[in-house]
């Protein structure tokens, strides 16, 4: 495994970013899952497949188009 040339600017990048907010988020709904169940309630019953779809792909999205996306140079400047 070899890391990429600029790895200790990792946290600088949105990536990382959104991956730590999901995995704060994730925490959250294991440590109270009510909070879910009471979002889910706002979404009507016949759109939830929809919700759910949309919602798997942009976590998925978000993170991958935020790592192709070029975040600044390496002056350490964030652009």
């Amino acid at each position: 495994m070899t890391l990429v040339e600029d790895a200790r600017a990792c946290w600088r990048w949105w990536s990382v970013r959104m991956a730590a907010l999901a995995g704060v988020l994730a925490a959250a709904l294991v440590a109270q899952p009510q909070i879910l169940t009471g979002l889910v309630a706002y979404v009507p019953e016949p759109w939830r497949p929809l919700a759910s779809a949309l919602a798997g792909l942009v976590v998925f999205a978000a993170p991958t188009i935020a790592r192709l996306v070029q975040q600044g140079g390496g002056d350490g400047q964030i652009s």
